[in-house]
């Protein structure tokens, strides 16, 4: 494996940790607000569309190795973060005008920029 291989399997082992910490806080700490979901969709609506262009650049690196099983398989991963995306958008907008008004008073101007 060369560096840069490497180096690319490291983010996603990195990322994949950090998703993994994220559900333990939320199993074992929750949230307090509203604001506080609304925020976590918000990264959680990035983190999606990013996952969806990685699936894709994986895709192609797969057509280049000509492996017809990899490739079915990276376009339904694709498929699913697409899926993914849009549902974490849409919960995104449903939480918006929740966590704004259900916001203690310094987070409402948080808020508001």
């Amino acid at each position: 494996m060369s560096e840069n291989t490497e180096d690319i399997a490291q983010n996603a082992e990195n990322a994949a940790r950090s998703l993994a910490e994220l559900v333990c806080d939320l199993q074992h700490r929750g949230i307090e607000y509203p604001l506080e979901a609304y925020r976590i969709y918000s990264f959680l609506t990035r983190c999606a569309g990013e996952m969806r262009t990685a699936l894709a650049l994986l895709k192609v690196s797969g057509e280049v190795l000509h492996n017809d099983d990899e490739v079915q398989r990276y376009t339904e991963s694709s498929l699913t973060a697409v899926q993914l995306a849009g549902v974490l958008g849409k919960a995104y907008s449903a939480v918006g005008h929740l966590a704004y008004n259900a916001a203690p008073g310094e987070q409402k101007s948080a808020a508001r920029s």
